[in-house]
């Protein structure tokens, strides 16, 4: 019974990484769950079905405080959605050969982007020098949405298949930065694209037969009160203390992984 206490917690603090920063709290359930005895493959079907409740709950949360716009993350949903079931498929195969340590430095470098956006006070002025001149990449980005979504989306969905994860740092990057989306918005609309994704991959892995349900649903309903909780907290800062607070998450959490592995 302590084993499914312990799992509880541990969903408990997913939820509110998943409600603060919008991202997945893979970081914190598979390395937990692997510890208690998992698999690392049944560790990360649970991540994924816990990542899909979090995230319906924190995006649920966004929603309400009416920072939620699918206009153009849609077409991100859609392509992770599919990129989702090549990585679960593809999961099994593949060994850990340094790809936590490759998160762990992604983390920590997102962690300084958002921190001096939130210096700089939140979005930038799209009428100043600097965003005159934006590279063509992502002028050629932003100028085909459906396209640069579904790519950016199956690449994003992939990744979210092979490592437990919902994708929601990437997809938090990807609408705040080549979208263009506000903070909240930001973090409102990845969380709910996240659900999909998680869900998908989570299927593959239940199909797969690598997704303990005991354990994900303790984990599932311990992520129901720190995502709701924290989501509330997120919703009422604004976008310079929220930057903030994203950048110092990603550190946090990105050094920790490095220093475990």
């Amino acid at each position: 019974m302590m084993e499914y206490v312990l799992i509880l917690f541990i969903g408990c603090v997913a939820g509110v990484v998943t409600g603060l920063i919008g991202a997945s709290g893979v970081m914190v359930v598979v390395p937990a769950l692997v510890i208690l005895g998992y698999a690392t493959s049944d560790a990360i079907g649970a991540s994924l079905f816990i990542d899909t409740i979090a995230s319906l709950v924190v995006a649920w949360t966004y929603y309400q405080n009416k920072n939620l716009n699918l206009k153009q993350g849609i077409w991100i949903a859609i392509g992770s959605v599919g990129g989702a079931q090549i990585g679960s498929l593809i999961s099994p195969l593949i060994p850990d050969v340094g790809l936590n340590s490759a998160f762990s430095i992604f983390l920590v470098i997102t962690a300084v982007i958002f921190w001096f956006r939130g210096a700089k006070g939140g979005a930038p002025d799209l009428n100043n020098n600097v965003a005159t001149q934006q590279s063509s990449i992502l002028k050629l980005l932003r100028s085909n949405v459906i396209i640069s979504g579904l790519l950016l989306g199956i690449l994003v969905g992939i990744i979210s298949g092979l490592l437990g994860a919902g994708g929601g740092v990437m997809i938090l990057l990807i609408l705040v930065f080549v979208m263009q989306y506000s903070m909240h918005e930001g973090i409102g609309t990845s969380t709910l694209i996240m659900a999909f994704t998680a869900a998908s991959g989570a299927i593959g892995h239940a199909i797969s037969s690598n997704l303990p349900l005991k354990a994900a649903i303790y984990g599932a309903i311990g992520t129901l009160i720190g995502g709701r909780f924290a989501a509330r907290f997120a919703n009422k800062v604004n976008e310079k203390v929220l930057s903030k607070v994203v950048g110092g998450v990603f550190a946090a959490l990105g050094v920790i992984m490095l220093i475990a592995r």
